[in-house]
């Protein structure tokens, strides 16, 4: 005889379907949900109370922050090698500071790919606003230095492109060893069992 379902496994599985339902929205959304709405949802999701239902929205929330910052974390080691090759081509020169972009981007992807901290990116953020001005200080520092317009240029955009295409090559190395984990680990409970 078919067991009959508990009240709190119908909840938990109207909570799921509904953080299901709600993560397609944007977060300004789910932050001012209209009355209709929300009254309409707790209708199709009769088992959840507006307490669980409010629970479910804050979850959902947090859940799409999260994912905002950790993809937005990708992008720290990128920000962070454009202002050091900036600033040690301003102060020293043109080769030192590629070669110390370059030490400190395969440095920051390796380490970035396995560590996350939220209290982190809050303050590495905001360093994607000063990569704009060190692109026009790059420029600057190149034409009073007497460089070509067309060789300014250049070496602009291949700051700024050439650091994405060696950011995605260096993630490569740790990406083949979290995928061996995974398999090795796969394996290991496949022989255990």
């Amino acid at each position: 005889m078919p067991r009959k379902p508990k009240a709190d496994d119908i909840r938990t599985v109207q909570g799921q379907q509904l953080a299901r339902r709600l993560y397609d929205y944007p977060i300004r959304r789910l932050e001012s949900l209209a009355a209709s709405e929300k009254a309409s949802l707790l209708s199709e999701f009769s088992s959840l109370d507006e307490t669980k239902f409010d629970y479910v929205v804050q979850q959902t929330v947090a859940a799409k922050r999260f994912e905002q910052e950790r993809i937005g974390w990708q992008a720290v080691p990128h920000d962070i090698a454009v202002l050091t090759i900036v600033a040690v081509i301003s102060l020293v020169d043109i080769r030192i500071g590629a070669v110390a972009g370059v030490a400190i981007l395969v440095l920051l992807e390796s380490l970035f790919q396995f560590y996350f901290d939220q209290r982190l990116y809050r303050f590495f953020s905001g360093l994607v606003w000063l990569t704009y001005p060190a692109y026009a200080w790059l420029a600057f520092v190149l034409y009073q230095r007497g460089m070509e317009i067309i060789w300014i240029v250049i070496t602009v955009l291949l700051t700024w492109g050439g650091t994405f295409l060696l950011g995605m090559l260096a993630r490569i190395p740790g990406r083949l060893v979290f995928e061996a984990r995974i398999k090795n680990a796969k394996e290991a409970a496949r022989l255990k069992k």
